[in-house]
């Protein structure tokens, strides 16, 4: 009895050592989150392999080896595969898009509009920053901020011939927008999606994309009278609704630049366009040029519920503009005895009709 406890005991210890060098092991190079909208997990890096998976946007995965360009992870159920490593992000990367994300959600939407083609969001303004995302064509973002950085030439960035790649500076937009989240899709859907489909999950993500890229969603009177004025615009805005046989009409805000990109002011000139009952048509109530704006413009109600609008000046001493429009009279209010002041009015100046 004794010799065989002898013998078994040592035969035990041997099999529990090998049992616990042979263990699964779960060492890590760290985590990383997914940063396109699907990423197919394969089985190999092999040219015969085989899709395991589809990860989506903000998925976490734990690091385990890197092969050239294609990383091995491990998903939160633990299975384990291979992703192109363009697909992930790291975790810093992932931790600043998220707080970008809190800075922007908070912020008033200068304007809306769409995505015209395939196009990265980046974490700052200019084509070299990291990308965290890429939208399809026609996906509808929310614009509110605008910079201005160096042009320069990357190879994830692609234009058309009639795009003015030489320019030396180009202009960013600031803007939120949702990553979708198919779920139970084993492919990924087309890039061109230009609407989410039913039972798609989404996520807000915020970033800087190249203005020219989003072409914005302009109201007819706003894009008739920014046509008849060469105006390039860049934000615009509902002032207040009025009452017409036909129908209810709104009256616009819209601020705007000249000339090419790359200008340090955000916006350059103003633009009012009032409903005529009589005449039925739009007209231009307002304009105020030689200006050097700064994003956000806020819209508000005075304290007799007139309609009110306000940005700060970017140069000089960064003074505070508040304007007011009573009727379809636009006047800029000051501090002071003399509260209001007619600051300007343009005739009957017709964005055209609608």
């Amino acid at each position: 009895m004794k010799r065989k406890l002898l013998i078994a005991v040592p035969l035990l210890l041997i099999v529990a050592v090998a049992a616990w060098f042979f263990r699964p092991k779960h060492e890590t190079l760290g985590e990383a989150y997914v940063g396109e909208r699907t990423a197919t997990l394969w089985s190999s890096v092999a040219q015969v392999r085989e899709p395991l998976d589809t990860l989506h946007y903000g998925d976490r995965v734990d690091v385990v080896a890197r092969r050239n360009d294609s990383i091995k992870v491990r998903t939160a159920t633990g299975e384990l595969g291979w992703v192109e490593g363009r697909y992930l992000m790291d975790t810093a990367l992932w931790q600043r898009s998220t707080k970008l994300l809190k800075q922007v959600l908070p912020m008033p939407i200068e304007a809306r509009g769409r995505t015209k083609v395939a196009t990265n969001l980046r974490v700052e303004p200019g084509r070299s920053q990291a990308r965290l995302y890429q939208f399809g064509r026609g996906v509808p973002v929310e614009i509110v901020g605008r910079a201005v950085a160096d042009w320069a030439q990357v190879t994830d960035e692609k234009e058309s011939s009639n795009e003015p790649q030489g320019a030396k500076k180009e202009d960013w937009f600031l803007i939120r927008g949702l990553a979708t989240r198919p779920p139970g899709d084993s492919t990924a859907r087309a890039a061109e999606t230009t609407t989410t489909a039913p039972g798609d999950q989404t996520l807000p993500i915020a970033g800087w994309v190249i203005a020219r890229f989003i072409e914005l969603d302009l109201p007819d009177a706003v894009r008739d009278g920014a046509a008849s004025a060469n105006i390039r615009p860049i934000a615009w805005f509902e002032l207040n609704r009025i009452s017409d046989p036909a129908g209810d009409r709104t009256q616009y805000l819209v601020a705007a630049a000249r000339g090419s990109e790359g200008q340090p002011c955000d916006f350059t000139t103003l633009r009012v366009y009032t409903w005529n009952l009589k005449k039925e048509r739009y007209e231009t109530a307002f304009i105020e040029n030689d200006l050097c704006g700064q994003l956000p413009i806020r819209v508000g109600k005075s304290p007799k519920g007139d309609p009110e609008f306000r940005f700060q000046e970017m140069d000089g001493n960064k003074e505070e503009r508040v304007y007011r429009l009573m009727q379809t009279v636009v006047r800029r209010i000051h501090a002071g005895p003399e509260s209001a002041k007619k600051t300007g009015r343009a005739g009957a100046r017709k964005p055209t009709a609608k």
